[in-house]
C-alpha cells in the first residue's frame, strides 16, 4: 500500500492491466461452468445496497422481509409455499447447513448421511466439519442405485441425499424413490438441486419436461438451488429451504451483542451481503415464471442443438443425451492432446476422468456453439 492513494485514472489503468488475462462471459468461450453473466438489470440493483449485512437482521428488517418472500416465492414452485430458508452464498453453505440441522435434529452419537458417489465436494467439507460419516454409494448410468441405498441404511442414519442435476452430466438421480425409502425409514431427505433448481421447475409443459425433484414428493425436508447459476443472479446468492422450520431450530446460536437486537439468522456464515437478497428478490419479480421459462428453454434447444452436432462429428462419442442444459463427451483417440488444444485455442471446458463437460448457460449464444464445433473439427483435423 502507497502512502498517498492513486488517483482514480490510475487505479482504473492498473485494474485493466492486472484483470485483462481474466476470461469473460461475453466471449461465449467459458462453456464449461455452472456459472453466467448476471442480468445487467440486478448487476444496478446489487451496486445500489452494498452496506447491507444481514448477519445482524435487526438493522435491515425490510431486507429481511424480501428474504421471506423470496422463500415463499421459490417454495411456491417447489409445491411447498409454507417452507422456510435462507438466501446465503452458494450451494456448499447450503448443502452444509442441510447437514448441520440434520445432524441437531436427530441427536445421534456417530451419525452417518448417504449421498451418491456424484454428490459435490460440499458434503465432503460438511461431513469434516461436522463430524459426520459419508456413506457413498455408487451409480448407474449417472444416477444414484437407489436399491443399495435401502441396504447401506442403518441405526446411525440421519439424511439422504439426492442430486437433481449432477455436476458431471446433468441427470437426476430417482427423487421419488429416495422419498419413498426416506418415509418409509423416518428419515430426512435433502435435494441438491443447486443447478437444475432453476431449471426443471421451468421446464414443465415443454418438450424437455422433466421428472419433479422438491417438496412435491412427502419425504423431501430441504432443497438447495443457487440462483447465481440458472437464476443469473449476481454471485453470491443460493438458497436453502426447509419443509419444516423446527429444522432450522435446531441450530440458531444465541449472540447477544447485535445492534439490531435480534437473534442472527441460524447460517453458516455472519457478516452477509444484504444486497443478494435485494437483487435476488428483483429479479425473481423482473424475470416471473415467464422471463425464467424463456431462458431456461432457450438454453435447452442451445443444448439439444450442439448435442447433435456433436454427434455428427468423426472421432467424437457423446455420453448420451442430454438431460439438462449439460453435455457430456470424449475424443476417442488423442482426448488428452484434443483438450489441450482446445484449450490453447481459448477455450474454458470442463474435464472430467472420463470425459468433456459443456455446459450451456444463458450466456452461450448459438454463434459460440458454431465457433466451438468450428474450433474442434479444425483441432481433429489437423491431429488424426
Amino acid at each position: 500500500m502507497n502512502e498517498y492513494g492513486l488517483t482514480k485514472n490510475e487505479i482504473s489503468k492498473k485494474l485493466n492491466s492486472l484483470l485483462s488475462t481474466d476470461e469473460t462471459f461475453d466471449s461465449g468461450k467459458i462453456i464449461g461452468s455452472m456459472c453466467t453473466k448476471p442480468d445487467s438489470y440486478s448487476q444496478s440493483i446489487y451496486s445500489k445496497f452494498l452496506e447491507k449485512n444481514i448477519g445482524d437482521p435487526g438493522l435491515f428488517k425490510g431486507t429481511l422481509l424480501l428474504e421471506k418472500q423470496i422463500i415463499h416465492q421459490l417454495g411456491d414452485f417447489l409445491f411447498y409455499p409454507k417452507c422456510s430458508g435462507f438466501v446465503v452464498s452458494g450451494g456448499t453453505e447450503a448443502n452444509i447447513i442441510a447437514m448441520w440441522s440434520a445432524r441437531n435434529y436427530c441427536k445421534k452419537n456417530s451419525p452417518e448421511v448417504i449421498v451418491p458417489m456424484h454428490s459435490h465436494h460440499s458434503f465432503d467439507k460438511a461431513a469434516d466439519i461436522l463430524g459426520i460419516k459419508l456413506i457413498k454409494i455408487p451409480c448407474i448410468d449417472g444416477i444414484v442405485d437407489s436399491n443399495l441405498i435401502q441396504k447401506r441404511i442403518n441405526r446411525n442414519t440421519i439424511m439422504l441425499v439426492g442430486v437433481a442435476g449432477t455436476t458431471p452430466l446433468g441427470l437426476i438421480d430417482p427423487i421419488k424413490e429416495l422419498s419413498d425409502i426416506a418415509r418409509k425409514n423416518s428419515l430426512l431427505l435433502h435435494i441438491d438441486a443447486s443447478f437444475g433448481g432453476f431449471i426443471i421447475p421451468f421446464l414443465k409443459g415443454s418438450k424437455f419436461h422433466l421428472p419433479l425433484s422438491d417438496f412435491k414428493f412427502p419425504g423431501v425436508s430441504s432443497v438447495s438451488l443457487d440462483s447465481h447459476k440458472m437464476g443469473v443472479s449476481p454471485i453470491p446468492s443460493s438458497c436453502i429451504l426447509f419443509r419444516k422450520k423446527n429444522l432450522i431450530n435446531n441450530i440458531k446460536i444465541n449472540v447477544g451483542y447485535l445492534s439490531g437486537g435480534s437473534e442472527p439468522r441460524p447460517t453458516l456464515l455472519g457478516t452477509s451481503p444484504g444486497a443478494s437478497i435485494i437483487t435476488l428478490w428483483t429479479i425473481l419479480n423482473f424475470n416471473g415464471k415467464t422471463g425464467y421459462r424463456k431462458i431456461v428453454n432457450q438454453c435447452m434447444e442451445n443444448t439439444i442443438y450442439l448435442y447433435e452436432e456433436l454427434s455428427k462429428i468423426h472421432n467424437v462419442s457423446v455420453i448420451q443425451k442430454p438431460t439438462l442444459n449439460i453435455i457430456g463427451f470424449k475424443i476417442n483417440s488423442n482426448h488428452r492432446l484434443i483438450i489441450n488444444m482446445l484449450r490453447q485455442y481459448g477455450w474454458s471446458i470442463s474435464v472430467f476422468p472420463t470425459h468433456i463437460r459443456l455446459v450451456i448457460m444463458p450466456h452461450i449464444r448459438r454463434k459460440h456453439i458454431d465457433m466451438f464445433l468450428k474450433d474442434l473439427q479444425i483441432i481433429l483435423k489437423n491431429t488424426l
